[in-house]
């Protein structure tokens, strides 16, 4: 239907190519919805069915979202003169780049670009990732099969979210990053790695959720850097690594002496370790909510829920999540013991759930 003379606008084409296609048939598609304006492409291509892209593709004026998935085996070589004025949205995954001017020449084409996914990338042909644009608001890398000596070069002064959950790769350049408001960080590498780049690239992001994991690669940094605009935290404890949090030498309360204007924070219990005699200064006069979870240890859980209470000063809400082991009766104990506790702030609000 694609190849006739009907000239109809197409505002939506998504191709899944699972079994042998004639080439030359799929790049007629191509054309003809590239000739018919389409704004939304998916392309789903199965290894081995094509060994060239479709020239035109790349000079698409009509484009906004563009959907690749490539399996890997199909080698995207992005020509220079490429351009996608229009081009708003991109989502790669398993996609294997023939070089680093092949990347340079998809995101300096899209001059439009806002927001990027790039899932499952193979760095095999890349030495060096570079996601350098002045209008790129959103960008999301997961799963990147990396090289022994890969960077990721990220210089983006709009970037309001960041979303990276992967290995660290053998170096970073992280620029411009001073508009990030979020960013989603699960960081798989053991202590092996230093982290400190990485976390000092993102260190003005106004509210952050980290992996235990993250966790633990931010605290071995030295110095640990400071996020100075931080104003909402939630660690993400994985079940699996709870038997190996006795092991850390630091918790959650090293990182909340970097955290002078913490306003909100939600962990699971473990990821606190102790409880510092020298009070951090956020708690003493920013912290407005927290949220404990993983409830295991209730003797422990209760001994950290006092300590909030009677050092922080702009508490409002406390919300401590029990097992669903824990009958009513239990929760209105732990309730009552918490309530007649002493505490700094006149202003608070206990829940037990």
């Amino acid at each position: 239907m694609l190849i006739t003379h009907n000239m109809t606008n197409i505002d939506k084409l998504r191709l899944k190519c699972r079994a042998m296609i004639d080439p030359d048939r799929f790049h007629a598609w191509i054309s003809a919805a590239v000739h018919r304006g389409v704004k939304h492409l998916d392309l789903n291509i199965s290894p081995g069915k094509f060994t060239t892209r479709p020239a035109v593709l790349f000079t698409c004026r009509t484009l906004v979202t563009l959907k690749l998935c490539m399996e890997f085996d199909f080698v995207l070589d992005v020509p220079k003169g490429a351009h996608f004025p229009n081009l708003k949205t991109i989502y790669l995954e398993e996609v294997n780049f023939s070089n680093d001017d092949s990347v340079k020449s998809l995101l300096s084409g899209c001059t439009s670009l806002e927001d990027l996914v790039i899932e499952k990338f193979l760095m095999s042909n890349i030495s060096n990732f570079n996601i350098s644009h002045h209008l790129l608001k959103r960008l999301t890398l997961l799963y990147t099969y990396q090289s022994d000596y890969g960077w990721i070069t990220i210089d983006a002064p709009n970037l309001v979210y960041l979303e990276y959950d992967d290995e660290l790769v053998a170096g970073y350049s992280l620029q411009n990053l001073q508009s990030l408001v979020k960013a989603d960080i699960d960081i798989s590498n053991s202590l092996e790695v230093d982290g400190s780049t990485f976390f000092r690239g993102i260190c003005n992001v106004r509210s952050l959720i980290l992996s235990d994991t993250s966790l633990e690669l931010l605290l071995s940094c030295e110095p640990l850097p400071v996020f100075a605009n931080l104003v909402k935290l939630k660690i993400h404890c994985s079940n699996d690594l709870r038997p190996y949090y006795g092991q850390w030498e630091k918790g959650l309360e090293t990182l909340l002496s970097s955290l002078p204007e913490l306003e909100k924070l939600e962990f699971n219990q473990e990821a606190l370790i102790s409880l510092r005699e020298k009070v951090p200064s956020c708690l003493l006069s920013k912290l407005k909510s927290i949220k404990i979870s993983g409830f295991t240890d209730e003797r422990d859980c209760i001994g950290k829920a006092k300590y909030f209470l009677k050092n922080g000063r702009a508490l409002e809400k406390l919300t401590i999540r029990t097992s669903l082991r824990y009958s009513e009766e239990r929760k209105s104990k732990i309730s009552k013991v918490l309530s007649a506790s002493p505490r700094e702030s006149k202003h608070l609000c206990i829940f037990i759930f």
